[in-house]
């Protein structure tokens, strides 16, 4: 049976694991505040706080990362199984979408 609980975790998911991603520069502010990095949607005048992995998250993408390289980072970082990153990191990237803060190049 060829079904996505089979595909390895990297392969999972909505985003295509290796078609780099990058943030909306024009809607989105940011700024690392001590250990977290603070958004500003300018659209929305809305902010968000990110620590931790979200915060790590969010600076590799500002600087433009596969959803492969993002599994790596919090693999690597944090220790974390791979299926669990993969799933986190699918997660992540689903709210920057819903929020318009993430383009796909």
């Amino acid at each position: 049976m060829n079904n996505d609980l089979d595909q390895p975790a990297e392969a999972q998911g909505v985003f295509e694991p290796r078609k780099p991603l990058k943030l909306d520069g024009d809607r989105a502010v940011w700024r690392e505040v001590g250990e977290e990095v603070v958004v500003l949607d300018v659209e929305t005048a809305t902010y968000l706080s990110l620590n931790g992995s979200g915060g790590a998250l969010w600076k590799r993408l500002d600087a433009g990362a596969t959803p492969n390289e993002l599994v790596a980072e919090l693999v690597s970082a944090y220790g974390v199984p791979e299926a669990r990153a993969s799933k986190d990191v699918e997660d992540f990237l689903r709210v920057l979408q819903d929020r318009s803060l993430l383009l796909i190049a």
